[in-house]
């Protein structure tokens, strides 16, 4: 690999290792996955017997461009190099943390995210943790989903006949990650639920995926109408692929029909 990542993923571990302040040091996304390439984050959650400081920690890995904390409550570093990274400091007492993920988060890779463990309480919370992949398709996701989806096609033609177009250019995000995460149900390809939208080019049918590029939504005159439709159209047919349930088939059809006065 002629990329920087790696290389930065090893200093992070350097760093743990070297720094008594941390007692572990966990890897998560791309990487565990052996699917980090040069345009990848690198994410970790670091663990402490005391506090360091967080900005100066990061700084030991590469220098940095910007480091601040966003709106989910997650430190981001920018480095010199331009990629970016994601940090979670919490205090060693906090690690069972992790067994929370259980049912969203895949540990399949559970071996490749563990940097540093001093005192082996990450490896004893992980060998708690089933390494099967979660399932997302029984009967009670699969309905919190279509709701979902129907809550914000309601949403949206309501913001669409008032004329907030941007507005409902910005909602539309929402009822495309539910159209993704059905799709991915009815195609069989929800190994990347966490982050639906990831390499969904690759790994659902060249239909499924047209289907969905049709409802992606634009400013242009006339053509929220036209995603609308198309997004109307394919919520049809992921209900009848997956089954859902007729009162929530009516409810489309309902909203499908429904002009706002």
């Amino acid at each position: 690999m002629d990329f920087p990542q790696p290389v930065m993923i090893e200093r992070v571990r350097e760093l743990a290792l070297a720094d008594e302040r941390i007692s572990a040091a966990l890897m998560y996304g791309s990487f565990i996955r052996g699917e980090g390439d040069q345009f990848s984050d690198i994410e970790f959650y670091l663990f402490y017997r005391s506090d360091p400081d967080h900005r100066e920690w990061v700084a030991g890995v590469r220098p940095l461009r910007m480091f601040f904390r966003n709106e989910f409550g997650t430190e981001v570093a920018i480095f010199d190099n331009l990629v970016r990274g994601e940090f979670h400091f919490g205090p060693v007492e906090d690690i069972e943390v992790v067994k929370s993920w259980e049912g969203e988060t895949s540990f399949e890779h559970a071996d490749q995210m563990i940097l540093a463990d001093k005192d082996g309480r990450l490896a004893e919370v992980l060998s708690r943790v089933s390494r099967e992949r979660p399932r997302h398709d029984s009967p009670e996701q699969i309905r919190w989903l279509g709701e979902s989806l129907l809550n914000n096609l309601l949403l949206l033609k309501n913001l669409a006949a008032r004329g907030e177009g941007a507005h409902a250019q910005q909602t539309f995000q929402f009822l495309q990650k539910y159209l993704i995460q059905l799709i991915r149900l009815a195609d069989a390809a929800d190994n990347h639920w966490e982050n639906s939208a990831k390499m969904l080019e690759k790994e659902i049918s060249a239909a499924w995926y047209a289907a969905y590029a049709a409802c992606v939504p634009d400013l242009a005159p006339g053509r929220m109408a036209e995603r609308l439709k198309a997004a109307v159209a394919l919520s049809r047919k992921l209900f009848v692929e997956l089954n859902m349930a007729d009162d929530l088939r009516a409810l489309l059809e309902d909203i499908a029909a429904f002009t706002p006065e």
